[in-house]
């Protein structure tokens, strides 16, 4: 886990044990109530890993092809 989904955790935590309210955890993640109720969903559902991105270990949407990636770096080696 990255250190901010580690605080992401902890703060789900608090709130679960109704140690902080959802717009106090909103506060401390940047988030709108709507989507702490989301994750803390997530968190309920799945436990810690709930919390970790979907996305992780997955290609980039704006990720270009390897081809052009190689002739870039050919030019940039000739430079």
């Amino acid at each position: 886990m990255s250190d901010g989904e580690l605080r992401r955790l902890e703060v789900l935590q608090d709130l679960d044990r109704r140690r902080l309210t959802a717009a106090a955890a909103g506060q401390l993640l940047g988030l709108e109530r709507r989507q702490v109720f989301r994750l803390l969903k997530a968190y309920r559902i799945e436990g810690p890993t709930g919390v970790i991105s979907k996305r992780r270990g997955r290609r980039s949407n704006r990720g270009k092809p390897e081809a052009l990636r190689r002739t870039v770096l050919t030019i940039i080696r000739q430079w």
